[in-house]
């Protein structure tokens, strides 16, 4: 078989994998991986990719070839089985960065104490992917806020958060309005603690 073809074939081999691999790496959050374990990520999906669209397409490869007497060859690009595996891929990364995000697998494994882990980068994400509402934020110079969680930083380092509704508590427990959107808080703001409430109400 020609060079080109062969080089065609394993990149039409391996293109599923990655498109997903890609998929999961843009909507997931995530510990931190090396490139081999992007690479052996990859190369796991196209084989289940693979073994999950066989019995629907009945091709055994997207791309085929005939030799002919002559000795050229004539390649059939199966365009309905490249179709299929890049839906498939599209869905399948879809829902395994789901799973990522949402920690429903390991949730399940903790429940049947086969581990204590969780899907997600830092204790950070794990508290306020499964606490939501009104918080009052508590910083190092002594500020306080009160508001409704609205936006969380990506980064367990960054540590900002956006709350709407906002107020600043006075020392005397009275809260100041800010008037627009909501307020910001940056990493510079040096958040100590944050204290997720009932209802909107302060706590000294």
């Amino acid at each position: 078989m020609p060079g080109k073809v062969e080089a065609l074939a394993i990149f039409l081999l391996l293109l599923p994998g990655f498109t997903c691999a890609y998929i999961v790496q843009f909507l997931s959050l995530r510990r931190e991986q090396s490139e081999l374990d992007k690479v052996v990520e990859a190369l796991l999906f196209s084989f289940l990719l693979y073994l999950m669209s066989w019995p629907l397409v009945g091709y055994s490869l997207p791309l085929s070839w005939i030799a002919g007497t002559n000795g050229e060859y004539q390649v059939h690009v199966h365009y309905g089985f490249l179709i299929a595996l890049f839906l498939l891929a599209v869905a399948f990364g879809i829902l395994y960065a789901a799973n990522l995000n949402r920690d429903w697998i390991l949730t399940l494994l903790r429940k049947v104490q086969v581990t204590e882990r969780t899907s997600r980068i830092a204790v950070w994400h794990d508290v306020f992917q499964g606490a939501s509402g009104w918080v009052q934020v508590s910083m190092r110079d002594g500020k306080k806020a009160l508001g409704w969680v609205r936006y969380y930083s990506d980064d367990a380092e960054d540590r900002s958060l956006f709350l709407e509704q906002a107020s600043w508590i006075g020392d005397d427990g009275v809260e100041e309005p800010i008037v627009g959107p909501g307020l910001f808080l940056t990493k510079d703001s040096q958040i100590e603690s944050v204290m997720f409430l009932e209802s909107r109400t302060t706590n000294d």
